[in-house]
């Protein structure tokens, strides 16, 4: 039959239940924190202020080849404004510091105006703004102050600085240590009770952070050249100014861009006219000279083919003489350690396509290393590397230039060699028509290139006025009407999350942490344990008597479970005398001892309670009697007669108790004397049970005298009182047998340690109660 007793691991379902059942006990936790999570995010949501997206479309023309803006126009022969352009150079572009810094500037955001008048704080902006600041100077300690401003009369008003103030004129320059500036009016009028917050702002750090995140600037999709540019702000009509400059600035700087190249081809140009007029004036007059002295006559048909060819090949000489002289003021301009960082000035003239494209690199390299040093120094690793690619290209230009100076000279003599040959012909020309022709010719051949340049000048020129922009704008700038932050549906998600998870990983921590023993399971690990019954939580605390006559109580109910369970240990054995000892004070073995004898007497059986918990004695005490005669007192022998220790209970007819009797000073040693068989043998011989209240265990090893003497021994075990580190007592006593027969009774039982019995709820009190 014990082994009906014997504790064994819940059914699954049972499992379930049992882990489901602290949530379910602590409801009332989760509905408050529902409630206030709920409520929570309903405050943050009302007080918090929101941010939104503000998105723009930008298309940016993906030259790679470099074919330029002006391909297959009327000016598609000027190499000269050929520049490789890809998307992803555009986009850090579009987000750089330099670029950001000056829209900042250009909207005044170095200061903003907070009206802190409602229960939320809002910024101020355009329209909005009551007042304008127009910043001289401010320190670091200044960019951290918080400053006021509230009108005073129509001329003047109210500066605040932490606990001073002082009043100004508008427009008037305010001097202070940390910050200089002058406030006008603004666009809006505020009352002049509500003081306005101005906060200053560091642009240079403000730029950094849109740089390093705040603008976005990403492909629609990838390898795309339409890009979208977006930003979060609090104000919508700040965040689609942002972007409308950013973009025009971005255009702006692109036209300059293209134009550096035009401009510089175009000074050179003049130069060249310059000095090409000084030399047709000479000339000119030269032949006036010449006619007015000498009477120049016609030239014969013969004599004009002679001289037409010569004038022809003598072109031809002067044209290379010309683009050797180009070559001459570019090797000139590049090795002039002036020119050393400046664009080169157009090849014009010079058909060789390997020295355009060389110059064409060149001129964008100069470009990107001037932009890139607006906002970096010349010790950046970007810069030191642009500086080495345009040292090596000038080296390239300048061997290029030699290769062409090389066939130009053999040019050069071949058209002298043929130019020779009429030559001789004219000689026989009387000299005079000889002088007058090659004046005409000199003039001539410096005419078609004076023409010549000025017609390049004026495409050039032209060029300059067609410029457009780079980009196409798809989608102006527009904000979303809906706020990006905070989501309010997401909020509200997250606070019922929240509520739910917060209570329960309360009772999961509660549960995991706790070191006392909530449930019979925590003696799962100590073999072959053994449960007599379960008691419930005593409604009556400060009465230890809860089992009368007629009493149909759950805790009455349970003791008659628990009397039962002993009834049926005793079939075929006898259990007349019964231990009752537990861990620690305060688990309930006096409480327990005495219901236990009681119970038992209800059955007309004559029930001894006897009070051996020797060193702190209050069992009598708990039942109203007064200490007389006891066990010490026999034990040293102040008394022969057990009988005279004996009391009987005036609530019960047949429970009598003995207690502890006269305190003495040597507990354990009495435990060991004789005279204890004697007592025992007294006792069992008058009395159908016996009670043994005795000292815990985990305190003094008095039970452990006694345990001879029991055939039955109750472990007192008290949920949430307990602790888990304890049960090694139980598990020691268990393995080495150290108390007869060991049955486990749980104490002070409440609904959310009920996990094994269904007896009460208890179940037969609910069933049969009055």
């Amino acid at each position: 039959m014990d082994n009906n007793f014997i504790l064994r691991e819940p059914l699954p379902g049972n499992k379930f239940r049992n882990n489901l059942t602290p949530y379910l006990s602590g409801w009332y936790l989760f509905l408050i924190s529902m409630v206030v999570c709920i409520a929570a995010a309903w405050t943050y949501l009302n007080y918090v202020t929101p941010l939104y997206k503000i998105t723009s479309t930008l298309q940016i023309p993906d030259d790679k080849k470099g074919d330029g803006i002006l391909k297959a126009t009327a000016f598609s022969d000027l190499n000269m404004f050929q520049e490789t352009k890809t998307v992803d150079n555009e986009m850090e572009v579009l987000r750089s510091k330099d670029l950001i810094y000056k829209v900042l500037s250009k909207l005044h955001m170095e200061t903003s105006f907070f009206d802190e008048s409602g229960f939320t704080t809002k910024e101020l902006y355009g329209a909005e703004r009551p007042f304008t600041v127009t910043i001289n100077q401010i320190s670091k300690i200044g960019y951290a102050k918080k400053l006021y401003l509230q009108p005073y009369t129509q001329d003047k008003f109210v500066l605040k600085d932490e606990n001073k103030s002082w009043i100004y004129s508008y427009n008037q320059m305010i001097r202070h240590k940390d910050y200089s500036f002058k406030v006008e009016k603004g666009p809006a009028r505020i009352d002049s009770e509500t003081p306005i917050l101005i906060q200053f702002k560091n642009l240079t750090n403000l730029a950094s952070s849109y740089s390093a995140g705040l603008l976005q600037v990403n492909p629609v999709i990838k390898e795309s050249n339409t890009l979208t540019l977006s930003l979060v702000d609090a104000v919508p009509e700040r965040g689609v100014d942002i972007l409308n400059n950013i973009i025009s600035t971005y255009n702006a700087e692109n036209v300059v861009k293209k134009n550096v190249t035009a401009v510089n081809t175009i000074l050179f140009i003049d130069k060249r006219l310059n000095d090409l007029e000084h030399d047709l004036s000479f000339t000119e007059g030269d032949i006036e000279t010449f006619k007015q002295h000498n009477g120049a006559a016609e030239i014969n048909a013969s004599t004009q083919v002679n001289i037409t060819k010569s004038a022809e090949y003598n072109q031809l000489i002067e044209e290379a003489n010309t683009q050797l002289g180009i070559i001459k003021s570019i090797e000139t301009y590049l090795k002039s350690s002036a020119n050393q960082y400046n664009a080169v000035p157009s090849t014009m003239g010079l058909k060789d396509p390997s020295l355009n494209t060389l110059v064409s690199r060149f001129n964008d390299l100069q470009l990107e290393r001037n932009r890139m040093l607006t906002s970096a120094n010349l010790e950046n690793p970007l810069v030191q590397n642009l500086s080495n690619q345009i040292s090596a290209l000038r080296i390239n230009i300048l061997e290029n230039l030699q290769n062409i100076k090389k066939g130009f000279a053999i040019s050069h003599k071949l058209l002298s060699d043929n130019s020779a040959q009429y030559d001789s012909r004219i000689r026989s020309v009387p000299s005079i028509e000889r002088g007058l022709l090659q004046r005409s010719r000199e003039q001539g051949v410096k005419t078609n290139l004076y023409q010549y340049l000025l017609q390049k000048r004026e495409e050039t020129a032209l060029s300059l006025s067609a410029t457009i922009p780079s980009s196409q704008l798809i989608d102006k700038p527009a904000a979303n009407p809906t706020a990006e932050f905070p989501k309010t549906q997401l909020t509200y998600l997250f606070a019922i999350i929240a509520g739910l998870f917060t209570p329960g990983i309360f009772i999961f921590m509660k549960d995991k942490l706790s070191v006392k023993i909530k449930d019979q399971s925590s003696l799962l690990n100590i073999q072959g344990v053994k449960i007599l019954g379960e008691l419930c939580h005593n409604n009556e605390d400060k009465n230890s008597v809860v089992i009368s006559n007629g009493s149909n109580t759950n805790i009455s109910e349970l003791f008659r479970y628990i009397r039962s369970n002993i009834g049926f240990l005793n079939q075929g054995t006898q259990h007349k005398t019964i231990l009752v000892t537990s861990s620690m004070k305060g688990e309930g073995k006096t409480f327990f001892s005495i219901n236990l004898g009681l119970t038992l007497a209800m059955l007309n059986k004559r029930v001894l309670i006897m009070e051996f918990d020797l060193r702190k004695p209050d069992l009598l005490k708990n039942i109203n009697l007064e200490q007389s005669l006891g066990i010490n007192d026999f034990l040293t022998g102040n008394t022969n007669s057990p009988a005279d220790c004996v009391q009987a209970y005036s609530e019960s007819e047949n429970l009598f108790v003995m207690g502890s009797g006269t305190k003495t000073i040597n507990p354990a040693e009495l435990l060991s004397d004789k005279r204890l068989d004697l007592l025992f043998k007294w006792c069992k011989t008058e009395f159908d049970y016996i009670v043994l209240d005795t000292s815990p265990v985990g305190a003094v090893a008095d039970a452990f005298s006694l345990a001879k003497y029991a055939e039955l021994s109750i472990y007192i075990v008290r949920y949430n009182y307990t602790n888990t580190e304890q049960l090694s007592i139980l598990r020691d006593i268990y393995d080495n047998k150290k108390l007869n027969n060991v049955m486990v009774v749980f104490n002070d039982a409440k609904k959310e340690n009920r996990t094994a019995y269904a007896y009460g709820s208890y179940g037969y009190a609910s069933a049969y109660g009055s």
